[in-house]
């Protein structure tokens, strides 16, 4: 995709940890697993995006001109979570590039200070400050590897935070898929283009839908296996008031305690 400049839209986030924080929460862990299963079974199609689309604009967030697309992604989820809720509302421009400032340390208007966003960083700025006036309550590891794991957390969550590396192969195409040859082919290097945060917001037996760059596409199951670094299931007070995130299928109390054995005051966070 390009931008009005007729160059190719931004991306900006920043390779995943190569040793991956030991206190970061599981979502495995927290899921309610029937009798002789690994994890609960999700249903074959989710997807809390369709009405959203027909009904609102998907903001670019400056993403075509900055390296926000970690701060644009959350930007997406936070008007997702709001509009199923069934109070719609979305962040501003200036509220999305305040948080790039914030958690980056963005100065607008000075391209030097335009590098990109580490996710799990970002993540605990969300916990922390907000995006928009918007905490979130909790965020957990995703195993991408585990397709059933991944349509869980979107059925339960309405997304997942999700970390990507780009191949120089998807420039310009309107859903992502591997190309021939795979990683080991020139134009199939993971990274090759770069690193992108998007919410994945939909899934099927065999593909996943994404925001990004004020539109949606699909990936392939193979091209999320291949390209993904990281993904998280992102909880917020704006979701979990819905009464969506089904009791069934998670042990809240359970992650309730693991956050306040972190310090994380689940009360102090709502409030």
């Amino acid at each position: 995709m390009l931008n009005k400049d007729g160059q190719l839209m931004k991306l900006g986030k920043k390779p995943a940890p190569k040793v991956p924080d030991p206190r970061n929460l599981k979502l495995a862990d927290y899921l309610k697993k029937p009798a002789k299963k690994a994890l609960p079974d999700p249903v074959v199609e989710a997807s809390w995006i369709t009405k959203l689309a027909a009904a609102e604009p998907i903001p670019m967030y400056a993403n075509d001109v900055l390296g926000d697309c970690v701060e644009a992604a959350a930007g997406h989820m936070i008007q997702q979570w709001n509009f199923y809720a069934g109070h719609p509302w979305r962040p501003t421009d200036q509220d999305i590039i305040a948080a790039y400032s914030g958690a980056t340390g963005y100065v607008p208007g000075d391209p030097t200070t335009d590098n990109g966003t580490d996710m799990p960083s970002f993540l605990k700025y969300w916990q922390k400050t907000g995006v928009g006036g918007h905490r979130i309550l909790a965020y957990m590891t995703v195993d991408w590897t585990i397709p059933q794991e991944v349509q869980v957390a979107i059925q339960l969550f309405g997304n997942t935070f999700t970390g990507i590396q780009l191949p120089v192969f998807s420039q310009g195409k309107d859903d992502w898929t591997v190309p021939d040859g795979g990683v080991y082919s020139d134009a199939g290097q993971p990274g090759s283009w770069g690193g992108h945060g998007i919410p994945v917001v939909a899934g099927s037996q065999k593909t996943r839908t994404c925001e990004t760059w004020g539109t949606t596409l699909k990936m392939s199951d193979n091209f999320m296996l291949d390209y993904v670094d990281e993904m998280w299931a992102v909880l917020s007070s704006d979701w979990l008031s819905t009464g969506k995130v089904s009791p069934g299928l998670i042990d809240l109390p359970h992650l309730e305690s693991d956050l306040s054995d972190l310090g994380v005051l689940w009360k102090r966070v709502i409030a």
